[in-house]
C-alpha cells in the first residue's frame, strides 16, 4: 500500500495538491540543511491529513515507504510518527507499521469536553483584550460567513467558521491554547460527513457567533462563555447523530 503526505511527489490511491516545482525545491534544500524543521514539517503534514480524512483510516502508514518517496532519511519519519502515536492518533501495527486509531462516540464526547474548557479559557484571556480593532474583525468574518451560506459555497464556509475561532483564541495571546483548540476542532471534524455542508448546522453555528460577538461587544464574559459552550454542545449532538447515521448506530 502506498502512503503519500501533500508535500511530497508520489501520486497513486490518494491525491494531494502538488507544490509548484520552486516551492518543492526550496523546501527540500531547507529540509536537508535544518532536520528538525524536517521532522515538524513531515508531523504537522501527515497530522493535518489525518485529522481532516486526506488520508483514509484504513491506509497503513510505513516509515519507509514514506521517507523513500519523501526523497529523506528514515530518522525525521520515525520521530514524527512516533509523536503521532503519543498523541493517540495512529497505532503500532505489524512490528513495522501504523495505522490510523479509529475514533467513537466515547472520543467526540471527550474532545467536545476538553474543546469547552480550552476555548473558554482563550476567551477569558481576550476579553480584556478585545478592542475596535479585534471587533471588526470578527463581525468582518460574520459577513463573509453570511455570504458563503447565502450562496452555499461549502468549502468557503467551512474555512470562515475555523477562522472565527482561530481570531477568538489568538486574542488570548498563548500560542498553546490556539494550537491546542485548532487540533481539537479538527479531529471533531474526523466525525463528520466533509462532503457535504449542513445547513441547518451552518446557520446555527453563524447564529451563535453572532451571539458571542454581541457579547463580546459589551465584554459579558459570562454570557459570552454560555454562547460559546452552547455552541459547541450544538455541534456535538449534531456530529453525533450523523456519525450514528452514518454507522448505522440506532
Amino acid at each position: 500500500m502506498t502512503v503519500v503526505v501533500e508535500c511530497f511527489d508520489s501520486i497513486t490511491k490518494i491525491r494531494y495538491p502538488r507544490f509548484s516545482t520552486p516551492m518543492k525545491q526550496q523546501i527540500l534544500n531547507f529540509k536537508i540543511e535544518k532536520q528538525p524543521h524536517l521532522r515538524k514539517i513531515v508531523y504537522e503534514r501527515l497530522k493535518d491529513a489525518i485529522l481532516t480524512g486526506a488520508i483514509p483510516k484504513e491506509t497503513r502508514l510505513y516509515e519507509s515507504r514514506i521517507a523513500e518517496e519523501a526523497g529523506i532519511s528514515r530518522t525525521p519519519v520515525r520521530e514524527a510518527l512516533h509523536a503521532l502515536e503519543r498523541e493517540l492518533l495512529i497505532t503500532a501495527v505489524d512490528k513495522v507499521g501504523y495505522q490510523i486509531v479509529d475514533t467513537d462516540l466515547e472520543d467526540l464526547e471527550e474532545i467536545s469536553v476538553i474543546r469547552k474548557t480550552v476555548e473558554t479559557l482563550a476567551l477569558k484571556k481576550a476579553i480584556d483584550r478585545i478592542g475596535t480593532d479585534e471587533i471588526n474583525r470578527l463581525e468582518g468574518n460574520l459577513k463573509r460567513a453570511e455570504k458563503a451560506l447565502r450562496e452555499y459555497k461549502s468549502d468557503l464556509f467551512i474555512q470562515l467558521d475555523a477562522e472565527f475561532h482561530q481570531i477568538l483564541c489568538a486574542l488570548s495571546h498563548s500560542e498553546r491554547l490556539m494550537r491546542m483548540a485548532d487540533t481539537l476542532r479538527k479531529e471533531m471534524h474526523r466525525f463528520r460527513n466533509r462532503t457535504k455542508l449542513d445547513r441547518e448546522l451552518a446557520a446555527e453555528s453563524l447564529k451563535y457567533h453572532q451571539e458571542i460577538v454581541s457579547f463580546l461587544k459589551m465584554k459579558d464574559y459570562g454570557n459570552a462563555r454560555k454562547a460559546l459552550n452552547a455552541h459547541i454542545d450544538h455541534a456535538k449532538r449534531k456530529t453525533q447523530k450523523e456519525f450514528e447515521n452514518s454507522n448505522g448506530i440506532t
